[in-house]
């Protein structure tokens, strides 16, 4: 049987019990993210800027509004929640940016809550939280106002609360509300629950169908208590029924249409959009916007009856443009500081390949927990659960598949995957020490 020096076990010993080592990761992750945050500020830009500019007049009381039009042209939530961290800290940048921090400190203690939740061990757990803590990135993405930290920390917050209150109804509504909540600033995330409570029957033996009949109605009761409002001041204010907003039939679209590529593609503002059939002038589509919803949703829809094939393939090809890259992290770096060169090359290829390697680990890590399914054993029934960190990447993807690639849409799918890169990563370090993980 093989020896190892006892450094080297002292030091896996450390990683796994020794009390200081979580405080030095939450540490080590505020301070790389507060650092880009101080030292290189970046300017709101895209969606971010239209965020916050909304923000900035709900703020002042305006509403949700544009050019003094009630819009749910995106959702409210992210606006919503920028907007009250504006009036705690004033009109800058300070109470986003704040936010933010606090959603990716919350990402960070959620992902070693699940991980326990699912059977992780503290070795496991560790290594995927400084994976996080670490993450080039995210550490980016804290620093602009894009809704992705914030509503992948409510998702984070909402599954970890129904997975563990699944037996206790006010729990499962709790999470419902949380879901409802991260809807308001991702609308697909409505459809998000019922899978994860399918995956959930299926992982635990002591939640099982009868489980997950008794979970859908509190989650999804509460989830549309959080959502109904909204969408009935949407339906007063724009004149019909809108649940969250207005843009999903020109997502829908960006996916759906001859000149589709599978990703995002520049025809706002152009003579593309004239010439797409809608009949709308892209200068009226702010008080137009529920008509635009309606016929742009149309044009799609009949595009895929009439193309069933082209759009299937065209779904595949959304599938590997959403997974093929990590670099829109970086955006609003590079938007704010153009001159940075071969620096911002170098940046660019380092999250590359760390990307590749959460990757690798990740989907390994499910790989591995797969034949659980269906095998027999302790120790293979409880690698099941771990397959619940399949749930967001399997979402994100059929998200891309129906409407775009776009590389940020796997955003939310990141700390989950990190989480089965530690799992792996520490089921072969003690594979290597001789132990049984």
């Amino acid at each position: 049987m093989a020896t190892h020096s006892p450094a080297r076990r002292s030091w896996l010993g450390t990683v796994e019990t020794a009390r200081w080592v979580v405080p030095a990761i939450f540490a080590l992750a505020i301070v790389l993210r507060l650092a880009l945050m101080l030292l290189m500020p970046q300017q709101p830009m895209s969606d971010g800027l239209w965020y916050i500019d909304r923000a900035h007049d709900m703020a002042r009381g305006l509403g949700f509004q544009e050019q003094g039009r009630p819009t749910a042209f995106w959702p409210v939530g992210y606006p919503a929640a920028l907007a009250a961290s504006m009036i705690a800290a004033g009109p800058s940048l300070l109470g986003p940016m704040a936010l933010n921090l606090a959603a990716a400190a919350a990402i960070l203690a959620l992902m070693l809550r699940f991980g326990a939740l699912l059977g992780i061990g503290p070795l496991g757990r560790r290594i995927a939280a400084l994976l996080y803590a670490v993450y080039p990135a995210h550490i980016a993405y804290t620093g602009q106002t894009f809704a992705e930290t914030l509503s992948t920390a409510l998702v984070m917050a909402a599954f970890v609360v129904m997975v563990a209150g699944r037996a206790r109804l006010w729990a499962l509504a709790g999470a419902g509300l949380l879901f409802g909540a991260a809807t308001l600033m991702r609308a697909q995330i409505m459809f998000f629950p019922i899978g994860a409570l399918i995956a959930m029957a299926l992982c635990f033996s002591d939640f099982g169908w009868r489980g997950l009949l008794r979970a859908v109605l509190p989650v999804h009761l509460a989830l549309a208590a959080v959502v109904l409002p909204w969408s009935i001041r949407n339906t007063i204010e724009m004149g019909a029924f809108i649940p969250v907003s207005t843009n999903g039939g020109i997502a829908l679209y960006y996916g759906a249409n001859d000149r589709a590529t599978g990703d995002w593609y520049e025809w706002e503002r152009t003579p593309i959009w004239d010439a797409t059939g809608v009949g709308i002038p892209y200068r009226e589509h702010v008080y137009r916007q529920v008509e635009l919803d309606q016929r742009f949703k149309a044009l799609a829809k009949d595009w895929i009856v009439h193309h069933p094939g082209r759009w299937a393939a065209l779904g595949l090809r959304k599938v590997l443009f959403v997974w093929r890259k990590d670099s829109d992290g970086l955006w609003g770096v590079d938007s704010s500081y153009p001159g940075l060169g071969p620096a911002f090359t170098i940046a660019q290829v380092v999250n590359h390949l760390y990307y590749i390697g959460v990757l690798l680990f990740g989907f390994a890590g499910l790989a591995v927990a797969v034949p659980s399914l269906w095998r027999g054993g302790r120790a293979r029934q409880g690698r099941r659960p771990i397959l619940l960190l399949g749930c967001m990447p399997a979402f994100v993807t059929l998200t891309a598949f129906a409407f775009t690639g776009q590389v940020r849409y796997h955003y939310p799918a990141m700390p989950f995957l990190i989480l089965a890169a530690g799992w792996m990563v520490a089921r072969l370090l003690k594979q290597n020490e001789g132990e049984q993980l």
